[in-house]
């Protein structure tokens, strides 16, 4: 996906063909995956088309609640300027629910790009392009439906008629998508209207929890995007049917967590899959053995939130290790049957909570790694991975991850210095600010006891 700006004749058309849009939704992404931007009147496309608008450069650098943060040191020392924003050619479409009034679009501002995941993952990319080589990857996301609390708070309760109960999650049942049946219908619905190359729905492993998987794209970029604008769609839908959708990490200590699995082959100048061979080619091993060297230095990436590291227990179909297999999901490199065209890598570490820019760009990065150095990633597991000695593991603590993420060369060298500075500051910072909150269960555990 190139960053050419909307044509004011694309305006038009839009506007020609959804007559019922009333307001446009125009955002980019933060560092979090999570939309920042703004929302505009009907009669103002044209002229946000001809001119674009103005954004701050900061809006890439806010935590989840809402704060931008100053300890990135781009924010009170910049004078936190505005720069320019265009929205993006091919992104602007209409949201099908609540009478179909409301529309988005994507935008790009107009940074050095070092806060900006898009660009970190376009940066992956063209380093891969220029040895021949492009990724063609499918994003799969799970997430979990519950009912809102009071006032629109989150509780984990499931919809009437759905278990409560973590040993009937009635894993590839069809009686939760029965029930759920005209929320799914809005989400295809949206995806459709929006372009997303929406595949299956699948009832997960925890109560009312699902699983949609995107079909795959070489653009790795607009595949990215869609994982996005997927969860945008899910949350838009649940709201038309009063639910609530999320996709945080481990919402309850004994349901299911919710993963994000990234599917990716490379294919070379021919067009021929460059991964396929018997069973894989050498640039396989190659990329393999980098994506298992480098995993632990990414781990703040696959899992960018306090909840994120919940989700590494065992016996979770959560690998904790960096080890890869055939047809095996006990493992964090999974290779699904296949092979020819079919022949991928199944990346299997990150929370449904990351965000799809950063978690395919540190990808591609492991996989520029490993063709570098030629890196062997040893023999493949069988069985239950969890059994196996492993070389290495993952930092599964939260501030274990930040640093060996801030002291890694690796991220450095891929992500660039005012990345790998902004995003280790920007973390740090999150992480101090949650750890130091007392909370109910530090009374429940210890106010009685010390």
């Amino acid at each position: 996906m190139t960053n050419t700006p909307i044509t004011v004749d694309e305006a038009k058309d839009f506007l020609a063909a959804n007559p019922t849009v009333e307001w446009i939704d125009i955002f980019t992404f933060d560092l979090n995956g999570i939309a920042r931007g703004k929302r505009f009147r009907r009669d103002d496309l044209l002229d946000l088309a001809k001119g674009g608008l103005m954004m701050p450069a900061s809006a890439f650098i806010i935590d989840p609640r809402g704060n931008s943060i100053g300890e990135t040191g781009r924010l009170w020392e910049t004078g936190d300027p505005d720069v320019p924003a265009r929205i993006l050619s091919g992104t602007l479409a209409p949201v099908l629910v609540n009478g179909a009034t409301h529309a988005q679009a994507v935008m790009n501002l107009e940074t050095e790009g070092d806060m900006d995941g898009r660009a970190v993952l376009a940066g992956q990319i063209a380093r891969l392009k220029k040895q021949g080589l492009t990724p063609v990857v499918a994003v799969e996301l799970e997430f979990y439906v519950t009912l809102p609390g009071k006032d629109g708070a989150f509780t984990l309760e499931p919809p009437p008629g759905m278990t409560t109960d973590p040993d009937a999650a009635g894993t590839y049942e069809f009686a939760d998508m029965d029930a759920l049946q005209p929320f799914i219908d809005d989400i295809y619905r949206i995806a459709t209207a929006q372009g997303l190359p929406v595949d299956a729905v699948m009832q997960e492993s925890g109560p009312a929890q699902f699983e949609i998987n995107l079909k795959h794209k070489d653009d790795a970029v607009a595949a990215a995007l869609d994982g996005l604008l997927l969860k945008r769609a899910v949350k838009a839908a649940a709201r038309e049917h009063k639910l609530n959708a999320t996709f945080m990490a481990k919402p309850h200590h004994d349901w299911c967590g919710s993963g994000m699995h990234v599917h990716l082959s490379l294919v070379d100048k021919t067009g021929a899959n460059a991964f396929a061979g018997k069973p894989i080619s050498p640039i396989f091993r190659h990329a393999i053995g980098g994506l298992s060297e480098t995993m632990a230095d990414f781990m703040a990436i696959w899992a960018q939130y306090a909840n994120s590291y919940r989700r590494y227990v065992p016996k979770s179909y959560v690998a904790m290790t960096p080890q890869w297999g055939f047809n095996n999901r006990t493992v964090a490199l999974r290779i699904p049957a296949g092979n020819g065209a079919a022949t991928r890598i199944e990346h299997r570490v990150a929370g449904a909570d990351a965000n799809p820019y950063l978690v395919v760009a540190a990808v591609l990065a492991g996989i520029a790694h490993g063709l570098k150095t030629k890196a062997d990633p040893g023999a493949h597991a069988e069985g239950d991975a969890e059994e196996i000695d492993a070389p290495s593991t993952l930092p599964t603590a939260w501030v274990n991850a930040l640093e060996v993420f801030e002291r890694s060369t690796v991220v450095r060298e891929a992500f660039g210095t005012g990345f790998h500075d902004v995003y280790t500051r920007l973390k740090q910072t999150e992480r101090a600010n949650f750890e130091r909150i007392v909370t109910s269960l530090d009374h429940l555990w210890y106010a009685l006891v010390a």
